[in-house]
């Protein structure tokens, strides 16, 4: 919250003593009323507040909150946060932190105002004000607790403050003077001529030997010590800025009073700069100029009042040019270097800056990809395999993802294996909000103008349509032209949206379809819908790359058997059939209860469980349904399971009844663990299923119209490799049941078995890195012949033929027969 740790706003005006101050006395407590009273406390002279102000930075406040229990050490402290109503679900501090005082304000109060309410909730002898974008040191409150009760006199202690890669920020600094826009923390001076004279008086830690505490003017308030009398002393925070500044008017005041401010170089803390100003940098940008005027006005003898309008116009100015440098940076920032461990993994990085082919990665392909969640499914699985499985002596590639939605289970433990940890960006979401999805694409805009990516590859609707319009104003306004690749793991045409909602989605996609150099289709079934149904773009222009897992846990899952049953309380002799998913209308789970019932009525004797491995937005809706049908001595809700192999290990049939699908991944999960499927006619299943099995009467089978796979009278298809049955049919589920329940079991065994060498054979995680290696050096083949011919006719829209290129079907299956021998 405090926003002059942003790089982009560092720099102000403001003139110094310019004679005497107006403020010949202490600032009231009370801000913003003047009142001539002090403040008396309780004081707790063995503990210690730890006070935080939120604002829609929950992700790196939980960091926050776990290096300071790490600091902590068996020292006494509370913990209060102060949020200023945000919405990323601050709730959920309650349930990991329980001992924290969370008070959720119903409106933005500001920062200085949030910090006051703490201040007075706490009674410790001294305060941590901390922003929730910083991560301590092991030792940091013990070095900094001892260092203010040997040295009385001190009101503010200011650490070392670092980047995120740990470069030093200049966070102790001499009272800002008319010369700091120019030569600020970050000013264009100052960054071009560090050591200069200027600069080297204003930002007072470049005179800091590394080691010895040193009195300065103010010191950074995205962490600092205060000593509770200097408090009474002095007063509070003055509320009347907003945010930004505050901290340096509040040091200000101690000094006035007597009270010695301390830079202490040898205790560190670690600041994510932006992680909360970024969220609304129009405005940060607006309060960091407005603060920076109060700050001149407070300070400003009267004989120099001459100076306000000069003052007023040059920030107007000022102002302007850094709203529009935040809109388009084009200045490069540099690399970072990796950012220290401190617990601050959890699938999530705190900075929008990633290494991109310089330095040490020059010459390597820079990929930048971008999906808009990391929920559970097979998309996050894909782009964890491909964001750290490509070559990278080739490849630079780094992972951008949104938010995920409350009700949402989500996959970054993926990430906890690897070096790299995808990048969030909040505004990214499912939800459709305008306001949202503008701030979205602007970040997403300007990660672009920084990293200069060689391909933008997008998964999923949200991701692909915002950054592909990204990318597209980048080519045409950028140095250099970034080549897009979008895979469709499903599609939002049918079942998720009105008509008119899905034929406004359509057309966008028509046109992206246009200005994308390759569209990926995970499925034979899925490029013929794009292609002819939907015609989101011509066939030549859509490459087929199916998914690719590791599998193994899945062949192996059998070594897990009875250890699911056995915590469900459920024997061996009784059926287990259960649906892998979220649990969302598209999904359909209300046609699976509908099954069930059928199949309970026509078989009343049967032992049979339905299990709901899952999670979601309609999990109480379908617990009443569920109820309704009677079912509710027959069905249980599981709750996300991380580790699936548990599951299929003692499961008898996977059932799935989507309306719409791409590559459904519980089928490829069940048909590696050898567990039988029936699902409906969605998309990419009947793919996985196969054709109708040939060993079936055809003269039984009559052809449906709709998916124009072979069905018998009763609704279901016995294919090669599971049944397939009629979309939103119960009665063909619950037949489909019973046909696999009462079936051979040789039949059904042979079936299992060509299912598992099916998945084996195709689904392979390497098959799928070796095809989009390919894909990319394609491109970037087509980009340099391009640069060298002049050419204006992308050579994607040729066919690969006329090309002297393998299709991806051919590269995959002379690499599945090197694997094989």
């Amino acid at each position: 919250m405090i926003g002059k740790r942003n790089p982009a706003f560092s720099c102000s005006w403001k003139v110094g003593r310019l004679g005497k101050s107006r403020v010949s006395r202490p600032f009231p407590i009370f801000c913003p009323v003047h009142r001539r009273k002090r403040a008396t406390f309780t004081m707790d002279l063995n503990s210690t507040d730890i006070i935080i102000v939120n604002y829609n930075s929950t992700d790196y406040l939980i960091n926050c909150l776990r290096s300071v229990e790490k600091s902590l050490d068996g020292l006494s402290a509370k913990f209060f946060v102060q949020d200023n109503a945000s919405t990323d679900h601050v709730g959920r501090i309650r349930s990991e932190f329980p001992q924290v005082n969370l008070t959720m304000n119903p409106a933005n109060l500001g920062f200085a105002k949030a910090v006051n309410q703490g201040i007075r909730q706490g009674r410790g002898e001294y305060l941590l004000l901390l922003n929730p974008d910083t991560c301590l040191m092991d030792d940091f409150l013990e070095t900094c607790l001892g260092f203010m009760r040997e040295t009385p006199r001190v009101g503010i202690l200011g650490p070392r403050i670092l980047d995120h890669d740990g470069r030093l920020q200049n966070s102790a600094r001499a009272f800002p003077t008319p010369l700091t826009a120019f030569f600020g923390r970050s000013s264009f001076l100052s960054r071009r001529f560090p050591r200069n004279p200027i600069t080297s008086k204003n930002l007072l830690n470049l005179k800091s030997d590394g080691k010895s505490p040193m009195e300065v003017d103010w010191v950074s308030g995205a962490c600092m010590m205060v000593r509770r009398k200097a408090i009474e002393d002095v007063g509070l925070l003055d509320e009347r800025f907003f945010m930004y500044w505050e901290d340096a008017d509040w040091c200000r005041r101690m000094r006035e009073r007597g009270w010695k401010v301390i830079y202490h170089p040898k205790v560190s803390v670690y600041h994510y700069v932006g992680g909360s100003s970024e969220k609304h940098m129009f405005r940060s940008a607006i309060e960091f100029h407005k603060s920076v005027y109060r700050l001149f006005d407070k300070y400003l003898d009267s004989s120099f009042c001459f100076l306000k309008p000069l003052v007023f116009g040059g920030l107007s100015i000022r102002l302007f040019f850094v709203l529009l440098s935040n809109l388009f940076p084009f200045v490069p920032l540099p690399p970072p270097l990796p950012v220290p461990d401190n617990r601050a993994g959890h699938g999530q990085t705190l900075s929008l800056s990633f290494v991109s082919g310089r330095g040490q990665g020059r010459g390597k392909i820079r990929i930048l990809r971008i999906i808009s969640r990391l929920n559970i499914g097979g998309p996050a699985i894909h782009v964890c395999l491909l964001t750290n499985g490509l070559d990278a002596e080739r490849f630079d590639s780094q992972l951008i993802a949104g938010r995920i939605s409350p009700q949402e289970g989500e996959m970054t433990y993926l990430f906890h294996a690897y070096d790299k940890k995808p990048v969030i960006i909040p505004e990214l979401q499912r939800e459709i909000s305008l306001r949202t999805d503008m701030k979205a694409f602007v970040r997403i805009l300007k990660v672009i103008f920084r990293e200069k990516p060689d391909i933008l590859h997008t998964h999923t609707a949200k991701a692909g349509s915002s950054s592909r319009f990204a990318a597209l104003m980048y080519n045409m306004i950028g140095s250099r032209r970034v080549h897009m690749v979008h895979t469709f793991h499903g599609h939002v045409f049918d079942g998720y949206f009105s008509r008119l909602n899905s034929l406004l989605l359509l057309n966008v996609e028509r046109f992206l379809g246009r200005v994308t150099d390759v569209i990926v289709a995970i499925s034979h079934t899925q490029k013929q819908e794009l292609a002819e149904k939907y015609r989101i773009a011509p066939a030549r222009k859509i490459r087929t790359i199916e998914l690719g897992f590791d599998l193994r846990p899945f062949f192996s899952s059998q070594s897990l058997k009875g250890a699911f049953r056995e915590t469900l309380g459920i024997d061996d002799r009784t059926l287990l059939i259960g649906i892998v998913g979220r649990l969302v209308p598209i999904k359909n789970h209300k046609m699976f209860f509908a099954g069930a019932r059928l199949f309970l009525k026509a078989h009343p004797d049967a032992r049979v469980k339905f299990l709901i491995v899952g999670d979601g937005e309609l999990r109480e809706t379908l617990e009443a349904y569920s109820q309704e049908q009677g079912l509710e001595n027959h069905v249980l809700f599981c709750g996300w399971i991380k580790h699936v192999p548990f599951v299929y290990a003692d499961l008898d049939i996977l059932a799935l009844t989507s309306l719409n699908e791409g590559t459904p991944v519980s089928i490829i999960e069940s048909m590696a663990a050898s567990v039988p499927v029936i699902a409906t006619d969605a998309g990419g299943v009947t793919d996985l299923l196969g054709m109708r099995f040939q060993g079936r009467n055809p003269e039984s089978e009559i052809r449906n119209p709709k998916s124009g796979h072979e069905v018998n009278e009763n609704g279901f298809a016995v294919c090669e490799r599971g049944i397939l049955c009629r979309k939103d049919d119960p009665s063909a589920f619950a037949q489909g049941l019973a046909y696999m329940v009462t079936s051979d079991i040789a039949e059904r065994e042979a079936r299992v078995r060509r299912a598992r060498a099916f998945v084996e054979r195709r689904f392979d995680h390497k098959r799928l890195i070796h095809d989009i290696e390919t894909l990319y050096g394609e491109l970037m083949r087509v980009r340099n012949r391009q640069s060298q011919d002049g050419e204006s006719e992308s050579e994607f829209s040729k066919p690969l033929s006329r090309r002297g290129i393998n299709s991806p079907a051919e590269s995959a299956s002379a690499l599945r027969h090197t694997v094989i021998l």
